[in-house]
């Protein structure tokens, strides 16, 4: 805002100054000003001229006047009335009960928290322990997230793999049996006065345990054969036999590699390739009671494992994915300890090898160019080694 007078002095038959008036402008307003709302300037906003708001969903006005008026000083008026954030009520949650009897209400404040509880035979998602929870309503009107998930039970020991049947898989409710009569493996389990410990019917409990544990079908004789199209790379050691029950202990013949279970249409080159995968790690194999080997050794192999320098706030490359928790979370900003990602310059990630490029002094470098090839670079001979590609 300029002074409304200005003084202009007559000398030598002309005037020191060129003076001109101009009508004030208020410019848009400020956005807090009326919040959250969408202003319009038909006439412009110069002085005396006029405005109007409306209030931005799911904001909702209180009061009617909402015209602003640009005023001598170069402010907006005073508003009359005001966009006040509102949430509806929130959207029902599968398998939750509401517990907050107001939040079914209109126009609810923002950073309204409601709380919810998962019915029975549900925890809240991804926390198996919990089965209350809150949402809250944010600033912009809408609700967090939040859920339940059916309760599940472990599945049953390795050795009883393939030779049972369940209701409906692992989840709360469900009901897996084994007949040790080979001749009717489908018959439908026994009445529930039957299940419990040292029965063969077990069902799924709300808490997450089962109701018993299965057993070993007493006339059931023999003994696994020995492993099959077990992969050269990995030793396997069957201290106590192959009978029923019985399991063999699992090892890389590179001792810095990790025998892992391969995801059907994998293999293990293409899990180095692949960060986000995170294959299980196999530490035995079990003699089940139908006489075969799970998991089944045609699946078994060895990939590199991970390098013991998780958690020191440096990416290790080798590291860097899922397998390895992403060294330990120093390879993700949000995870790592000091909130900066440090490269070790000697690691290099396979993607780059794979594009005939090395890592030397934080640059990539083509290897023809130094006459070196990647088996070549310090820790990462396992790349060339036949154990870890099919």
């Amino acid at each position: 805002q300029t002074d409304s007078s200005v003084t202009i002095t007559c000398a030598d038959r002309k005037w020191n100054k060129q003076v001109s008036c101009e009508p004030v402008d208020c410019g848009l307003p400020d956005k807090y000003h009326v919040h959250p709302a969408l202003f319009h300037f038909p006439e412009g906003t110069t002085f005396g001229k006029k405005s109007s708001f409306t209030c931005k969903e799911p904001a909702q006005l209180l009061g009617s006047n909402t015209t602003l008026t640009c005023l001598a000083d170069g402010l907006w008026s005073f508003p009359e009335a005001l966009c006040e954030l509102r949430c509806p009520p929130p959207p029902p949650v599968p398998n939750a009960i509401l517990m907050t009897t107001r939040c079914q209400e209109n126009g609810l404040k923002t950073g309204t928290l409601c709380k919810y509880k998962c019915k029975p035979g549900f925890h809240v998602t991804n926390k198996p322990k919990r089965r209350a929870f809150k949402r809250q309503c944010t600033e912009d009107g809408r609700w967090l997230p939040g859920g339940c998930q059916p309760v599940t039970c472990p599945a049953p020991p390795d050795v009883f793999y393939g030779m049972y049947q369940c209701t409906d898989g692992f989840r709360f409710d469900s009901t897996c049996w084994i007949n040790c009569e080979p001749s009717n493996h489908t018959q439908q389990p026994p009445p529930p006065c039957k299940q419990g410990i040292g029965s063969n019917v077990i069902r799924c409990r709300k808490d997450g345990n089962w109701t018993g544990s299965f057993r070993l079908c007493p006339e059931l004789k023999g003994q696994c054969s020995l492993p099959q199209n077990l992969h050269p790379s990995i030793r396997i050691s069957c201290r106590k036999g192959y009978g029923i029950g019985e399991e063999c202990e699992l090892s890389c013949r590179d001792s810095n590699n990790d025998v892992i279970i391969l995801p059907r249409n994998m293999t293990a080159s293409s899990i180095m390739r692949h960060h986000w995968m995170n294959p299980t790690k196999a530490k035995h194999i079990v003699c089940t009671m139908g006489l075969k080997w799970f998991p089944h050794p045609d699946a078994l192999r060895c990939i590199k494992g991970c390098e013991p320098f998780m958690g020191d706030n440096y990416c290790d490359a080798i590291n860097n994915r899922a397998y390895c928790n992403y060294d330990g979370g120093d390879c993700c900003h949000s995870t790592v300890k000091t909130k900066k990602q440090l490269l070790h310059q000697k690691m290099v990630m396979i993607s780059d090898l794979e594009k005939g490029s090395y890592l030397k002094h934080g640059e990539l470098e083509n290897p023809s160019s130094k006459g070196i090839v990647p088996k070549q670079i310090a820790g990462l001979d396992f790349l060339q080694s036949s154990e870890n590609v099919i």
